[in-house]
């Protein structure tokens, strides 16, 4: 957790809002490592739940693959911090409100999510289920040639720094993500979403799961890596500058072609730990040569490329307070 920003930023701000004691989260006005030094552990593991994915919520919205690193950033990168930023994790670790973090998908407590704005969006929403049809097929044909056109930019310019598509999510027609449910938040798409819009209402849908769907698991970034090494995407053009804000590196980078995954998995999760270690991060394939960026995927999400296995049950409109909390509308 603590080699990823996403994880670094979340532990720190877990220590900001113990020291705080208001629930706020930004504190580099104060010396980081003295505040983050005065945080009591013990206090890290009696946390409430929904104050943890607040922390949390912080750390996701703050993510940005697009550009290069900010402040904090660097400054929880530091050694010295990660070194402030150690018992803070394992106390959060040890939280009887995290157990559930490394589990697989809860195929029995899943929520599908649509949001907008105002309830005078409602009948331009369209509803589910669509079939995933060509979905994913044309995907892959506005990918390639999104590379293509960038391979061109690059020709004439090779110092080029116009930027593309940042995102590694199977982002198609027909394709749906869902997150689970807690006791605390109905869902935790609700809260936990990478580049929000704050929107200010949804409609939710429970979903049971018919059948036994195929699902890859994403833990870590050896997982992630081990995708894209089996169903390579390959998009060095159209990702290099994005991937150079964000890891300060370039490579031949790489995607996992969905319309291959598809072929063998009907759905893909991110855990809540595979989200706090494999984020942002540059990650070097263990097969081929190249590496790749998971970018865009929130924690706990999965997508699911087989909508055969998503009935829903009743709908149901959510609200968002001006407290940040979700109601029932």
């Amino acid at each position: 957790m603590l080699n990823s920003p996403r994880g670094r930023h979340f532990c720190a701000n877990i220590g900001y809002a113990c020291i705080n004691g208001d629930g706020s989260y930004r504190s580099l006005r104060r010396d980081v490592l003295d505040v983050l030094a005065k945080v009591d552990v013990q206090a890290v593991e009696q946390l409430p739940e929904i104050e943890i994915l607040n922390a949390l919520a912080y750390a996701v919205d703050c993510a940005h693959y697009w550009q290069p690193p900010d402040e904090e950033d660097f400054v929880f990168a530091r050694p010295e911090t990660v070194a402030v930023l150690r018992p803070i994790a394992q106390a959060l670790l040890a939280s009887a409100s995290t157990g559930w973090w490394s589990e697989p998908v809860d195929l029995a407590n899943q929520r599908l999510i649509q949001k907008f704005n105002s309830t005078s969006d409602l009948a331009e929403l369209a509803l589910p289920i669509q079939p995933v049809g060509d979905g994913l097929q044309r995907w892959r044909e506005r990918a390639l040639a999104q590379e293509a056109k960038f391979v061109e930019y690059l020709i004439e310019d090779p110092d080029s720094d116009v930027g593309s598509e940042w995102w590694s999510i199977p982002l198609a027609d027909g394709i749906y993500r869902t997150t689970r449910s807690r006791d605390c938040i109905e869902a935790m798409d609700l809260m936990l979403e990478e580049d929000g819009f704050g929107w200010g209402y949804a409609r939710i849908w429970p979903m049971r799961v018919p059948g036994t769907p195929r699902v890859y698991e994403i833990t870590c970034p050896a997982d992630w890596a081990h995708l894209v090494d089996t169903y390579p995407l390959a998009v060095p053009a159209s990702r290099r500058s994005e991937w150079h804000y964000t890891t300060g590196e370039y490579h031949d980078w790489f995607i996992p072609d969905w319309t291959g995954v598809v072929a063998d998995y009907d759905a893909v999760h991110l855990t809540m730990m595979g989200y706090l270690s494999t984020p942002g991060i540059t990650i070097p394939h263990a097969e081929h040569s190249g590496a790749t960026v998971l970018a865009g995927w929130d924690p706990d999400t999965t997508y699911w490329l087989n909508s055969d296995f998503l009935a829903l049950g009743d709908m149901r409109i959510w609200c968002q307070s001006p407290d940040g909390s979700w109601a029932p509308a």
